[in-house]
């Protein structure tokens, strides 16, 4: 149990630290530097295709994290991928409460909050199916 927890912990930390990452470096390189206030942060989300490229790459955080989560978990992985998204989701819901304010615009959260579960439960799924066939070789 405690094992199932720490994965899912995991997971979400992992996710949200590789969304980060990935959109930090996105951002920063379309405003040609570093963003230090909300006003650049939402001029760089005004530019065309910025915001599809950061949800898109929420995508591909949440389905890298799914499948490493999976593999941590190593049993169960699409219900571990099925809570730890449960869990996202409801960070991505608290958002807004932070005193961040340099958070997407609505419609961007939205986006990721409906990639979120598919993703991971997409990444583990993959990995539950190689351990299966790994299993009957």
């Amino acid at each position: 149990m405690l094992r199932s927890v720490a994965v899912v912990v995991v997971g979400v930390l992992m996710m949200n630290f590789i969304d980060q990452i990935l959109g930090a470096v996105l951002l920063q390189a379309v405003a040609g530097g570093p963003i230090t206030d909300q006003a650049s942060y939402l001029a760089v989300f005004e530019r065309p295709l910025v915001p599809a490229v950061v949800v898109a790459t929420h995508g591909l955080a949440a389905v890298l994290s799914g499948y490493v989560m999976a593999r941590l978990a190593g049993g169960h992985e699409v219900q571990h991928a099925a809570a730890a998204s449960g869990l996202a989701v409801l960070m991505f819901l608290a958002a807004p409460a932070a005193p961040n304010m340099m958070i997407p615009p609505m419609w961007v959260r939205i986006a990721m909050i409906a990639m979120t579960p598919p993703g991971m439960i997409a990444g583990a799924y993959v990995r539950g199916q190689a351990r299966m066939i790994r299993e009957q070789s």
